[in-house]
């Protein structure tokens, strides 16, 4: 079987199971978890591509939580957008300057989790110290790190299972 028919078998069929357990027990974001993906596939496919996807997008996750909570917190008394525009400014400077460290080498994947916790931050209302801080499914700390930790699985297992049926 080619590669591309074996991919769209195992992804067809993980992609469809996820978002039935998605949907039905909301633990996890179908759309983080295929971003995710893609990203791990993106970085490499293996095991260390996607090592460096979850540490890299979890300290992504950590200065979207700190930028949303300096937003929310410091009132600098700066105009409209402007105090929101000089810390995500700031924040996403950190993004890339984190990979100086050895253990997060993959700017991408720290952009991905910045962006996927921002993007259910806001898309949920939940831009408030409550909805950063509070706990619980809709905590968006748990929320994209139960993504993320599903799309590592769903990538490994489905790169396996799709390398098999190449050999098949």
């Amino acid at each position: 079987m080619s590669l591309v028919n074996a991919l769209a078998l195992v992804l067809g069929a993980i992609g469809g199971i996820l978002t039935y357990i998605s949907l039905t027990t909301g633990l996890f974001m179908i759309w983080a978890t295929f971003i995710f993906t893609a990203t791990g596939v993106a970085l490499g496919g293996t095991a260390e591509a996607f090592k460096n996807l979850v540490i890299c997008a979890l300290m992504g996750m950590v200065l979207a939580v700190i930028a949303a909570l300096l937003i929310l917190n410091v009132n600098l008394g700066l105009p409209g957008a402007l105090w929101p525009a000089i810390v995500v400014g700031a924040t996403t400077a950190c993004l890339a300057l984190v990979a100086h460290i050895p253990l997060f080498p993959a700017i991408p994947a720290t952009v991905i989790g910045y962006a996927s916790t921002f993007a259910y931050v806001l898309s949920a209302n939940l831009l408030t110290p409550e909805g950063i801080m509070g706990g619980g499914t809709k905590n968006p700390v748990f929320l994209i790190t139960t993504s993320l930790i599903v799309a590592y699985a769903f990538g490994r297992v489905s790169l396996a299972l799709a390398g098999k049926l190449t050999k098949a």
